[in-house]
């Protein structure tokens, strides 16, 4: 579609008899982006696309071939609501993207600490086999990069690949490493981020992306390094540094979910220490996320919880190190070579970002877009 839209543009501007340069001018745009919008390789922002059609005589309808906006269209989805719990909804919301072949609607939760985007709203359901009513165009959708997994530290890759590697754009399904890789597997998601020990050795994440992915083949790029640690209020109320001393009388914790990176932590810690669960204040209540862990101590709900170190900074709690872990974003060797994963891997290369990351949110990003493993799949070729 979008080469299409670019093939009608300059038509339209030849039968003016404008050149680019005269286009491009009366339109507030840049050569290069007139260039680039004509050979069908970048899709124009909604004021781009108004002044083209201004000084092109046209609608924005008629010229880019815009469905009616009083009529969104009904497609065909699969259905994935394993990690959001929509059954209370009334008008359940959806992501859309494109993974092996297939639209997937992920359900999306209407408002956390802000109203979350969403491409679309579910009009019928019968099984996993969705009717969704959405606005997006096939083009969108297919841009659409599916990314499960916990790290908060997405909203800045969404906003780095909408402003440089537009019209890819990121839709995140945040859930523990466990869901992120089930959400992989059932194709359900692009790429699966994972930051969970290996039962017999130091290393991260390989063990349990072999077993869940079994003959699948894919690739393990890390992302980045960060610290895993204890986080407590301003002054450390109950004295604690270890997680031996969660055991004292009145504390309580704000814990995650089976399956996630920060669970496996605790238990380890519990079990090296000889200490049962049912002995921690607040083992039972779980909580979806690092930042939810961290507004739960930061509103006096608990008063510590095993998080990320960005996260317990993002609410101003002071932090324990525990430990430092690897996360990995796991990638199924089919979908490698689609434009929205090229568009992430692309990023992974940019200094820039890394940087970014670094200095936001306090990771370690030397190793970041490093391959650490190319599972069921031969090796790329030494130069």
């Amino acid at each position: 579609m979008i080469m299409a839209i670019g093939e009608t543009i300059r038509a339209k501007r030849r039968a003016l008899n404008l050149t680019q340069v005269e286009l491009a001018r009366r339109s507030g745009l840049s050569r290069q982006a007139l260039g680039a919008i004509e050979a069908g390789i970048y899709q124009p922002s909604v004021g781009a696309a108004l002044s083209l059609a201004r000084e092109l005589g046209e609608t924005v309808e008629r010229l880019f071939d815009v469905q009616s906006e009083k009529e969104g269209r009904h497609l065909n989805a699969h259905w994935f609501d394993e990690i959001v719990d929509c059954k209370t909804s009334k008008r359940p919301r959806a992501s859309l993207g494109r993974v092996g072949g297939r639209i997937v609607a992920v359900p999306q939760n209407a408002a956390g600490l802000s109203l979350s985007p969403v491409a679309g709203i579910l009009a019928r359901l019968k099984g996993n086999r969705a009717e969704v009513l959405t606005y997006n165009s096939s083009d969108e959708i297919d841009a659409a990069l599916l990314i499960a997994g916990c790290d908060p530290a997405v909203t800045l890759l969404a906003d780095w690949m909408t402003r440089h590697h537009s019209p890819a754009r990121l839709v995140s399904i945040p859930c523990s490493s466990t869901r992120a890789l089930d959400a992989l597997v059932k194709g359900c998601a692009h790429t699966a981020g994972v930051h969970l020990r290996d039962a017999d050795a130091e290393d991260y994440n390989l063990e349990s992306v072999r077993h869940a992915l079994g003959r699948r083949a894919a690739i393990v790029v890390t992302f980045a390094r960060w610290e895993v640690g204890l986080a407590v209020r301003a002054g450390n109320p109950f004295g604690i540094s270890t997680i031996a001393e969660l055991t004292k009388p009145r504390l309580r914790i704000a814990n995650r979910e089976p399956g996630s990176g920060a669970r496996a932590v605790l238990d380890l810690g519990l079990k090296q220490a000889r200490i049962r669960p049912d002995r921690i204040g607040g083992y039972q209540t779980e909580y979806s996320g690092h930042l939810e862990v961290a507004s739960a101590i930061a509103s006096g709900h608990a008063d510590t919880g095993v998080t990320l170190r960005v996260a317990a900074d993002a609410y101003d709690l002071e932090f324990i190190p525990l430990r430092e872990e690897r996360y990995d974003l796991v990638i199924l060797a089919a979908e490698a070579d689609t434009p929205p994963v090229r568009a992430m891997l692309d990023t992974f290369n940019s200094m820039r970002f890394a940087r970014e990351i670094c200095q936001f949110c306090g990771y370690d990003t030397e190793p970041m877009g490093r391959v650490v493993a190319h599972l069921n799949m031969e090796a790329p070729a030494a130069n």
